[in-house]
């Protein structure tokens, strides 16, 4: 089975076309009997991913740290959850147990995990597919960003070929399936 690490916001209060694309994702990936693997909360986004994929028979792992059991609550309805004690301990266990990376809509922690997963692969640490859902063009200020650290030489150009951008799951499944 493949698997995927979603990297996602956390929050309740974003609005719902997000939350609603989400739910489409996690049905999509257990559609698809590809095993989600996520930050291990029940909220926001990430609770609507993993829970989308539990209610379609999806296998789902999630990695959350003790500090976050109360904040992010603890998704109780997994198929399989690992509490670990730091955040680097659930970012590797995270990247350990996926085959390739997404992106979704998210905050700074969604962002902070983006590069670090796409600075491994620039080092050649790691050759798994990176794939930016940009739904409703969310991500488009970050790809800007990118483009204008090529455009500047703080990046070669070859780090554009590191991940694909995707807008919905059609386009998703063109790549992951």
């Amino acid at each position: 089975m493949k698997s995927i690490a979603v990297y996602c916001g956390s929050s309740n209060t974003v609005d719902t076309k997000y939350r609603e694309e989400a739910k489409k994702v996690g049905e999509f990936l257990a559609q698809n009997k590809i095993q989600l693997v996520y930050g291990g909360g029940n909220m926001g986004l990430m609770g609507d991913i993993a829970n989308s994929a539990l209610h379609n028979d999806g296998e789902v792992f999630g990695v959350i740290t003790e500090h976050l059991i109360d904040i992010e609550k603890k998704n109780e309805s997994l198929n399989n959850i690992k509490v670990v004690s730091s955040m680097h301990e659930r970012k590797i266990e995270m990247y350990n147990k996926a085959d390739m990376f997404l992106i979704f809509p998210g905050g700074i922690g969604t962002l902070e995990e983006f590069f670090e997963v796409y600075s491994w692969k620039q080092l050649k640490l790691h050759n798994k597919e990176i794939i930016i859902y940009n739904y409703d063009e969310y991500w488009n200020e970050l790809i800007k960003l990118i483009d204008n650290l090529i455009n500047k030489n703080f990046a070669g150009v070859k780090m554009k070929e590191e991940y694909k951008v995707v807008t919905n799951l059609k386009e998703l499944g063109n790549i992951i399936c």
